[in-house]
This record gives structure tokens, C-alpha cells and sequence, in this order.
């Protein structure tokens, strides 16, 4: 059964470049510190699903907006998606701190076996129009602090080589990223490096 995401702006946003709302893919039980849920889009086109918070910008005060956080993989792939979501938003919930663009989630092991994904890129969105990073109060309006209502942050599983690069210049990983063009929708795609 399908459940209303709690603000038409943030679905309105997300249905727009990820696809259809599928709905809500689960919510913590017996929280009393903050609840989120996960929400699910379905591309209409590409084989790709993302798998949304909704709810974590209410986590940190006294900061100029919320974010929420995404990650994009292949339909196959959703239970990778699934679970790389559950962990980071309990992280976050945890911590009551979000996550900043190039930022480097490192596990220091497998996330998953036989992936040889050893950790999480927070960045813009690899694959979406830049407008999909940001929710603006007035879309109409010239996207400024000032206007931003939300940041929409999107995890990119990384190797140990990536991590490892990007600890040096995570702007060089993006331009051999650019330059390589590697499936990042694919939790098993070998390392660029």
C-alpha cells in the first residue's frame, strides 16, 4: 500500500528525475529520537530505482536547510540499495549530523561480498540534472542559501582504490569518473582505478 510522502514539494521533486513514487519501503520502529522513512522511485525509462529518505532533514537544527540522502542503482539491485540506505540514515540519525558533498563514508571492509565496494561517496547526482541536487522555496527564483528549502545528497558506492583517491582530490576522481564513464549504477562494476 502505498503511503503520502509527507511533502508534496519533495515528491513532486524526486517523481520529476527518478520516476515513479512506488512508495514507502520502510520506516524505523519504536523511535522516539526522529523518524524517516525510505521512499522508492522507479525510472520510467532506464533500468535504475532510487531509494530516498524523507524526514531526515528534521534531524539538525541551526542549519541553513535539511538535506535528505539517495542512492540510485539497478533495479536488480535494489536490496544493495536498500540496505546501503538503512545504514547511512541510522548513522545519521545517530550522529544528528548530515553529510556534506565529497564527503567519504569509508567501511574499511566489503559493504557487500563480491562487490569490492569498501565505502560511500556523498556527492551530486552522477546521472540526474543538477536541479535534482537541491530543492528551491520558488523554483522560478535564481537558486541561492537563501532559497535552497533542502540538499539532496546521493551515495556512490566506491572501491578502496576510489577511497583512496578521492582522500587525495575528489575532484580528480570525478574527472576520471568523466572521462571513463563507468557504470555507476552497478554495485559490482570493477574499480576505475
Amino acid at each position: 500500500m502505498r503511503q503520502p510522502i509527507e511533502s508534496s514539494t519533495l515528491l513532486d521533486h524526486l517523481q520529476a528525475l527518478a520516476g515513479e513514487h512506488r512508495g514507502t519501503e520502510s520506516t524505523p520502529h519504536n523511535r522516539s529520537d526522529g523518524t524517516y522513512s525510505l521512499e522508492l522511485f522507479a525510472h520510467p525509462t532506464l533500468d535504475m530505482i532510487t531509494i530516498a529518505s524523507n524526514g531526515l532533514r528534521h534531524i539538525e537544527k541551526d542549519v541553513p536547510f535539511g538535506e535528505e540522502v539517495v542512492c540510485t542503482l539497478r533495479r536488480s539491485q535494489a536490496g544493495y540499495t536498500r540496505a546501503i540506505m538503512g545504514a547511512i540514515c541510522e548513522l545519521i540519525l545517530q550522529s544528528r549530523t548530515g553529510l556534506e558533498y565529497d564527503q567519504i563514508l569509508d567501511n574499511d571492509c566489503e559493504l557487500f561480498d563480491t562487490t569490492h565496494k569498501e565505502g560511500l561517496l556523498a556527492s551530486t547526482h552522477p546521472y540526474f540534472d543538477e536541479r535534482f541536487n537541491y530543492v528551491a522555496h520558488d523554483s522560478s527564483s535564481p537558486l541561492t542559501n537563501h532559497n535552497v528549502e533542502l540538499q539532496i545528497v546521493t551515495l556512490v558506492p566506491i572501491t578502496r582504490s576510489e577511497i583512496e583517491f578521492a582522500a587525495r582530490d575528489t575532484d580528480a576522481l570525478y574527472e576520471l569518473w568523466t572521462n571513463t564513464r563507468p557504470d555507476l549504477l552497478d554495485v559490482t562494476r570493477p574499480s576505475t582505478l
